[in-house]
This record gives C-alpha cells, sequence and structure tokens, in this order.
C-alpha cells in the first residue's frame, strides 16, 4: 500500500505539470494556425484565426448574412457537420483527449453580430 501513494504521490506532480503546460501549448497553437489569417474558407466563411483562453481553443470565424441565416435555423445540422471534421482531425483530438476544449464563435460580416458558439471535448468525439 505505500507503494501505491508513492506512486500517486509522483504522478501527481506531473499531472499538474501537463495541466499547465496546456495553456502554453494552446497558445501556441492559436498563434500558429492564426497565421496567414483574415483568409476565405469559402465564399461563405471567413477565418479570422484563432485564440487561446486558458485550455480553451477558439476559432474565430465570420460568415455572410445568408449563411447566417441557415447556421442560425439548423443549429444541430451545425453542431453535427463540425462534430464530423473536429473529430476527424487527429491535431484536435490530441488536443481534446489532453483536457482541451475546442470552441467555434461564428459572427455575421458584415456587422460582426453573434451567429453561434459550438464547444467541444473529448468526449462528444468518445475519447476516453
Amino acid at each position: 500500500m505505500p507503494r501505491l501513494a508513492l506512486l500517486l504521490a509522483l504522478a501527481l506532480p506531473a499531472a499538474h505539470a501537463a495541466e499547465q503546460q496546456l495553456p502554453e501549448l494552446l497558445q501556441q497553437v492559436a498563434r500558429d494556425s492564426s497565421v496567414g489569417t483574415p483568409r476565405a474558407i469559402n465564399a461563405d466563411i471567413l477565418d479570422r484565426g484563432y485564440s487561446a483562453e486558458g485550455s480553451e481553443l477558439i476559432n474565430h470565424l465570420s460568415v455572410r448574412a445568408a449563411h447566417a441565416a441557415q447556421m442560425r435555423a439548423h443549429p444541430d445540422s451545425v453542431r453535427q457537420q463540425l462534430a464530423a471534421s473536429v473529430c476527424a482531425n487527429q491535431g484536435y483530438l490530441r488536443l481534446l483527449a489532453r483536457g482541451a476544449a475546442l470552441r467555434y464563435e461564428f459572427s455575421e460580416y458584415p456587422g460582426n453580430a453573434p451567429v453561434a458558439s459550438v464547444r467541444f471535448i473529448k468526449s462528444d468525439c468518445a475519447l476516453p
């Protein structure tokens, strides 16, 4: 039993260190992923870049008014399409497995009115 306590005591600082490193990693991912933004994803969506807040990586996107109206009318479809993309991306899966959350923030352009905020965590991709 004392051996288990020793192993736990040794594992906890490593887990705590990993938690502290995640925000730094996400800051770096946000910087790297924002190079070249804003950039058009397609005729309706403009990628404005990424930011990080704590353990959350945030992708900021702007959409044209007509696309924004479709997104507002079909939020479940938006979430399903994004989930398929997130859960197929090995880089995102590695971040989610480490405890990160990934959030998409959509705003309408022009005007910057909020359209949708969609957040994913590891259980959304059936990760343990």
